[in-house]
């Protein structure tokens, strides 16, 4: 007891020295939501490719899952299902196949936005992404710039399979709650 007393004196002693400095906030009317919706093109072939295979495991070509293959990738987003249908940013990151049963992504990615309003802002993306599932999704788990403190989910389907193997492209439905940036501030 005698030692609880002792270090208790000198917390509330060393506290009157070294202040803790707390600063809360109410927040109310600065959360925001965001829809968007944009296409991936996912380059997996070709002349310039923008997924790269960078690890496999002895299992990788033998399930049909593609079990421990990982890549990495930064890929075109664009308003539309085409190429030149204008660009929002790119998408890039790590994505691994993760599951023994099912091709399945455990995808770990930022959305890098280049163009538009949102130029200069982030969204990372963590989920696992069920190739086989006709939509899929996975969690927005957090933002810069414009979307500061992001959470969300995005809603994934593929658009178009490319028979030949070289540019897939996926429809991506996103919703995103976030802080006003300018109501969010690191100054005083």
């Amino acid at each position: 007891m005698e030692k609880l007393v002792l270090t208790l004196t000198l917390i509330i002693c060393l506290s009157s020295v070294f202040p803790l400095q707390l600063e809360t906030h109410l927040v109310s009317g600065a959360k925001k939501i965001t829809r968007l919706y944009f296409y991936l093109h996912d380059v997996i072939g070709g002349d310039r490719p923008t997924v790269w295979g960078v690890a496999d495991c002895n299992l990788t070509d033998v399930l049909p899952s593609a079990f421990g293959k990982l890549v990495v990738l930064d890929n075109l987003v664009t308003y539309g299902p085409e190429l030149d249908s204008g660009e929002v940013g790119r998408l890039q990151g790590t994505v691994g196949l993760a599951d023994l049963r099912e091709k399945a992504l455990v995808m770990l990615l930022n959305l890098v936005f280049t163009k538009g309003e949102f130029e200069g802002s982030t969204l990372s993306i963590l989920g696992r992404n069920p190739l086989g599932a006709e939509s899929r999704e996975v969690s927005i788990v957090a933002g810069t710039g414009v979307f500061r403190m992001a959470a969300g989910y995005i809603i994934t389907s593929t658009y178009y399979n490319d028979p030949a193997g070289v540019r897939n492209v996926y429809e991506y439905s996103a919703v995103v709650y976030h802080m006003d940036p300018n109501v969010v501030s690191l100054r005083r």
